[in-house]
């Protein structure tokens, strides 16, 4: 803790940190099995390994929902920057958690001292979270490539 944080201010941001985190999972959850529901029916029974550009039209779809759902993951956190005054611009915002969310690391801005727990702990989710979407993805292109044949 440095001298600019008082306890009380130090258990608040602690608390943003934990309500920010559990928002990110439980989002991530939530759209984990929205993806999966619609993959499910798409997949069922099928095997896509002798159809290359269908296989690969439905991964890119895939892919691109899971960064859809990174990206309202990272807009979430931005969006806490700007409401408690970390960053006042919301683009300036924006920009860091992207590079915070996926440990790039923002080049050209900061975020007020006091909330760097924040930014910190926005750096240990958000890794889990891509390392979910990519257990995700593995598992289902596994299933789609019909590994019932086994």
């Amino acid at each position: 803790m440095d001298g600019n944080i008082e306890a009380g201010e130090y258990l608040a941001l602690l608390v943003v940190c934990v309500a920010l985190a559990m928002l990110t999972v439980v989002s991530h959850a939530i759209a984990l099995a929205i993806i999966r529901r619609r993959l499910s029916w798409r997949i069922r029974g099928k095997s896509y390994s002798d159809h290359v550009f269908l296989e690969a039209v439905i991964i890119s779809a895939t892919v691109l929902s899971l960064s859809v759902a990174h990206l309202f993951e990272i807009c979430i956190w931005a969006a806490a920057y700007v409401a408690l005054g970390a960053i006042a611009n919301p683009h300036d915002a924006l920009y860091y958690s992207i590079s915070t969310y996926t440990t790039v690391g923002a080049d050209g801005v900061s975020i007020a001292k006091s909330f760097r727990a924040i930014a910190g702990f926005e750096s240990l989710i958000g890794p889990m979270m891509v390392a979910w979407s990519t257990a995700f993805l593995v598992e289902f292109v596994t299933r789609m490539r019909g590994s019932s044949s086994t």
